[in-house]
């Protein structure tokens, strides 16, 4: 992706100081010229963050499934017709994967159940995540092209449910776990379950951008 490919109503997030501590804020890309973005004013516990003109900020977004960040300065502000923020437009994105959807390496609860003749979900723990797909471990023995019906769940929020084809089966044979490493790809999940797959992603990255654990 190249800045020139930034676009109006593009979702971003704005690292916010708040004396010991950072906040990510979301906001949105509201208007682009040939020198500046322009973005909505992040708003925090219901009032608008009080940033400065010649203030750095670091802004993250995703963008076809991969993770960008980059910095800038904010040259105005205005009040009118909504508050914004107008900044440089970035020299470069910083992107963090290099192609393809974020694959994140998590464990999370995860369900499923063959189909057509599945009758109970199985439960399962995944090995990574992507807004295109799941890897998890199982003990039951699959194979490529079966369809399934699973539940992948978050923390946060209802689980995702949809169905997915298996694409990849290996064996996993880990220091204390042992069974099948199983690769599938969403069949059809909506754009909002994939949205929040991204934003469970991007908030877990940022977390690891900000310890050094990202490149």
């Amino acid at each position: 992706m190249k800045v020139e490919d930034i676009k109006i109503n593009q979702l971003i997030e704005i690292e916010v100081e708040f004396n010991s501590f950072s906040q990510y804020l979301p906001s949105r890309v509201e208007g682009i010229d040939d020198k500046y973005l322009h973005i909505a004013a992040p708003i925090y516990k219901g009032g608008i963050v009080p940033l400065r003109v010649n203030q750095e900020i670091k802004v993250c977004f995703i963008y076809d499934g991969n993770f960008f960040v980059f910095y800038t300065k904010i040259v105005d502000r205005k009040r009118e017709p909504i508050p914004l923020l107008i900044v440089e437009k970035p020299r470069k994105l910083n992107k963090i994967q290099r192609r393809g959807f974020v694959r994140l390496p998590v464990r999370l609860p995860f369900y499923f159940k063959v189909l057509p003749d599945g009758e109970e979900f199985e439960e399962s723990m995944t090995l990574d995540i992507s807004g295109g797909g799941v890897k998890f471990i199982t003990s039951t023995s699959l194979h490529t092209d079966q369809l399934l019906e699973i539940e992948l769940r978050l923390l946060e929020g209802a689980p995702i449910c949809c169905k997915a084809r298996v694409v990849r089966v290996a064996n996993h044979d880990g220091e204390n776990e042992r069974g099948f490493e199983v690769a599938v790809e969403y069949e059809d999940i909506t754009e909002g379950q994939r949205d929040r797959i991204f934003a469970y992603i991007f908030a877990v990255q940022r977390k690891w951008l900000k310890k050094g654990l990202l490149d």
